[in-house]
């Protein structure tokens, strides 16, 4: 029986003990499928070896993850005859990452199919919704400091002067955290060059021609993003016109808006206990299986 192959994304200070990977994670194995979740290095206790700790630009730790279990998967197909499909599933951060990968790698790309939950495609846009930067980033900030300072302490204080160690310590929001950790150790030349390598549409320009569409014309796999309009963290704004955003390059994006959810919530009932994060887990796997279906249609009328 075919079976599906899930490569899982986290948050942006989680590890692979979230509760929404736990959920996937269990949901899945239950039916026989396997999953692998990649933990953002140096998150999770993971060791880095050299100076070259996490920035959320960076794709090459997921290209890497997905090429080997595509190596796998290959090996395997061809063992037992087996059509065995990789898909890709991110959260918060993790869905930033994942469809810039997607993007990214164009027709190259290692996973059959993506879907990403309280992402971002212009993580650009993100500065305008200031909401998040006064309610909620303050939060993710702290804890994102708190765990840099814990984990990196070291590289970080070989590398940033005085003066970048005031400008950390005083970072109020995730964005003033950004530029004043990512930006300044990754040697970026400003945040906006930051948030125009991190997202899938860092690039975009407009939708006259797929010059300005930027590298999102270059998705080659069925691409999911799931976002609520209700989001507290990460902005509607960021997928600028969905509709056309839906149509461009070859019409491989969709995009599922939904009037309330938060982030990565969709909690069905008042006992998350109960439900847990059934409501994501089941968004996923229909439609990876969905695509399943189409590509086992095709491969069999051939």
């Amino acid at each position: 029986e075919d079976k599906q192959v899930y490569l899982l994304l986290h948050g942006i200070n989680g590890n692979s003990n979230e509760g929404y990977v736990a959920d996937f994670v269990t949901r899945q194995v239950a039916k026989g499928n396997i999953v692998a979740v990649m933990v953002t290095r140096g998150l999770g206790d993971s060791p880095i070896i050299g100076q070259n700790i996490l920035h959320f630009a960076r794709t090459s730790d997921v290209m890497a993850a997905a090429r080997a279990l595509k190596s796998a998967i290959n090996t395997l197909s061809k063992e037992q005859n087996k059509q065995l499909i990789l898909a890709g599933v991110g959260y918060s951060m993790g869905a930033i990452t994942l469809a810039n990968y997607v993007a990214r790698s164009g027709n190259k790309c290692d996973l059959d199919v993506a879907v990403g939950f309280s992402g971002a495609l212009d993580t650009r846009q993100q500065v305008h919704f200031p909401r998040s930067a006064s309610l909620w980033q303050p939060f993710i900030a702290k804890m994102m400091r708190d765990t840099f300072l814990r984990r990196f302490a070291g590289k970080i204080r070989a590398k940033f002067n005085d003066d970048q160690m005031k400008n950390l310590m005083r970072a109020q929001s995730l964005i003033e955290f950004d530029e004043a950790m990512f930006v300044e150790y990754n040697n970026f030349e400003g945040l906006d060059e930051y948030y125009s390598e991190m997202g899938a549409m860092g690039d975009f320009v407009g939708f006259e021609t797929k010059q300005d569409e930027g590298r999102v014309a270059n998705v080659s796999i069925p691409l999911c993003m799931v976002q609520s309009l209700d989001d507290p963290v990460g902005y509607w704004g960021t997928y600028h016109d969905p509709e056309k955003v839906s149509r461009t390059g070859k019409g491989w994006l969709n995009i599922l808006f939904t009037r309330k959810g938060g982030h990565v919530g969709w909690s069905l009932g008042m006992n998350r206990s109960i439900e847990g994060w059934s409501w994501m887990s089941d968004v996923a796997s229909s439609y990876v299986e969905a695509v399943g279906r189409v590509r086992s249609k095709r491969l069999n009328a051939v």
